[in-house]
């Protein structure tokens, strides 16, 4: 990607970006080189409208919640104060369909020259007389078009409501209908996108699939150029909605969700609590306000945005709605977008933040969650510490853009690796004690620790029953695994460990690399990191043949 074309405001963008695709088109030709961007047809037509207050913006408590949904005032993202609005930032979409002539959409629909850059990812008309039906694709798939519009709807036009950054730029894919979530990710490369929102995520156990889903290859590969190459080398910020499975799942079996370049989101309601389905994991950063409850039976708490404009999309649902907007009960499919709305109000605010600098911030400014009767376990990030369910807390728009104004950034990234390490031992059934192993850094010059991925090889009969724990230097732990149970209809181990796994954790982040920052003494930073692996539940052995631990940071 050309290396003027980072944070140009979007007018500015397209010369750089026709001149790069033609370039492309020459590299592609002679074997190399270049994306898959094309100008595929022309953008739709943005209609006047008529400046003026939003007259659903009262509804939509996430942005300023003041209890007229019945929950605690102040419970949202705080925008109250915040003049940003994402002016001169690109999102780039990968979900469903996305209808990009809604009129509160249509206006920040991304365009080279008056042309997509993309496969129109717009729902396929209703043939005459169709039924509802909201599967991935159809006429009635309304999943991206309300993702998209808590992020981005325009603000201020007379319309519906507002998104978080409603002066931003957008552009979509339907990678998640086609598979083609990798391509995706490579086109919003190659148009020097700043945010890409993922608001789904691989099959779990929930739906009859196996514990760890691993992701595709493909994908791992543009993710590792996201963080390189994009924004000018300071790495695109790509968001995930952490899964909402619940305490029956862990994002971190998700291999899109834990990667370690991704910000994973989790959910809270209107009164700041975890939602019913909000799915732990000690790779969840931050989480934003959705609905409390996986249906809509929560009166008054889901989030307003754009629906498919007409008679289709939710409102031809079971439930009456208003024909272009809609309460979308989307889970953390609707907290991911809140979150990537913030993060284009950071950018606009300090276009040199990387992509690290924004995890860090966004995890220093966050505020408590409503984790009664838990509590949430210590943190040097932040007064109120992290909890796998929430992260390190509610993320804060006005707390982040504040601090995002004149933050210098992160010192460059350094590594420790531990390479790969030879257990070959039996894992014995529950109740046998847990196996443990030490990881000592003494050589690596990283201080302090941003993030650490752990790589398991593990043997078993039933993945499911394995109890995974990190425990830092300083005495902080992560629950990398828990044991949990599989649907019955699945024949096969619940998953498979034999090729390697490697879990995710930001619980950590903050701390020194042998416990300094916590104030541990001696004796406890000569433990090293510790992992504990057990198995947690009755009926079935294993065995550990290997591990692997690499830490990030400065």
């Amino acid at each position: 990607m050309p290396l003027s074309l980072f944070l140009k405001p979007c007018n500015e963008r397209v010369k750089t970006v026709m001149a790069s695709l033609l370039l492309a088109g020459l590299l592609s030709g002679c074997g190399g080189g270049g994306g898959d961007v094309q100008a595929l047809g022309p953008a739709p037509v943005v209609p006047p409208t008529t400046p003026g207050p939003d007259p659903l913006l009262e509804r939509q408590w996430h942005l300023f919640n003041t209890g007229q949904s019945g929950g605690v005032p102040g419970m949202d993202i705080g925008l109250q104060g915040v003049k940003e609005t994402g002016r001169g930032v690109l999102l780039a979409f990968v979900d469903g369909a996305v209808q990009l002539n809604h009129p509160d959409l249509v206006a920040n629909v991304f365009t080279l020259n008056g042309m997509l850059p993309s496969v129109d990812p717009s729902p396929p008309p209703a043939p005459a007389g169709a039924a509802y039906n909201p599967s991935a694709g159809q006429w009635d798939d309304a999943h991206g078009t309300a993702v998209v519009g808590i992020a981005v709807a325009s603000a201020n036009n007379s319309l519906g409501g507002r998104g978080v950054a409603p002066e931003a730029k957008f552009v979509a894919y339907n990678g998640v209908v086609t598979g083609l979530v990798a391509s995706a990710m490579r086109s919003a490369i190659d148009l020097g996108a700043d945010i890409v929102n993922n608001s789904w995520g691989s099959l779990d156990s929930s739906s009859g699939q196996a514990s760890y889903q691993s992701s595709d290859p493909a994908w791992r590969e543009a993710m590792a150029d996201a963080l390189v190459q994009g924004r000018r080398g300071r790495g695109m910020v790509v968001v995930f909605a952490a899964g909402n499975g619940g305490l029956d799942e862990d994002s971190n079996r998700d291999g899109y969700v834990n990667h370690p370049g991704v910000l994973a989101v989790g959910a809270v309601d209107h009164r700041g609590r975890p939602s019913s389905y909000a799915e732990p994991g000690s790779n969840v950063l931050i989480s934003a306000p959705s609905m409390s409850l996986l249906r809509r039976t929560d009166t008054g708490a889901d989030i307003w945005t754009t629906d498919i404009a007409g008679p289709r999309g939710l409102a031809a649902g079971p439930l009456p709605e208003n024909a272009d907007y809609a309460a979308f009960a989307g889970g953390s499919s609707a907290s991911a977008p809140m979150v990537s709305g913030v993060v284009a109000l950071m950018l606009e605010a300090n276009p040199s933040l990387g992509w690290r600098d924004v995890r860090w911030l966004l995890a220093r400014t966050a505020r408590p969650a409503d984790l009664s009767p838990e509590q949430a376990e210590p943190s040097v990030m932040n007064a109120q510490g992290f909890h796998p369910r929430v992260g390190f807390g509610r993320v804060h728009a006005g707390d982040a853009v504040a601090a995002a104004r004149n933050f210098a950034g992160l010192p460059a990234e350094r590594r420790c690796d531990s390479g790969l390490q030879r257990v070959d031992l039996a894992i014995g059934d529950s109740p046998s004690p847990a196996l443990i192993t030490t990881a000592r850094f003494e050589g690596c010059d990283l201080k302090i620790v941003e993030s650490v991925q752990v790589t398991l090889e593990v043997d078993h009969a039933y993945v499911a029953d394995l109890d995974v724990l990190l425990i830092s230097p300083s005495g902080t732990r992560s629950q990398l695994a828990k044991p949990h149970s599989c649907p019955d209809s699945l024949s096969g181990p619940c998953g498979d460990l034999s090729r390697g796994w490697t879990f995710h954790s930001v619980r950590h982040m903050g701390e020194g690399l042998q416990g300094s920052v916590q104030g541990a003494s001696q004796s406890q930073s000569q433990q090293g990191w510790q992992i504990q692996l057990k198995d947690g539940q009755a009926g079935d052995t294993g065995h550990w043949r290997s591990w692997r631990m690499v830490l990030t940071g400065h």
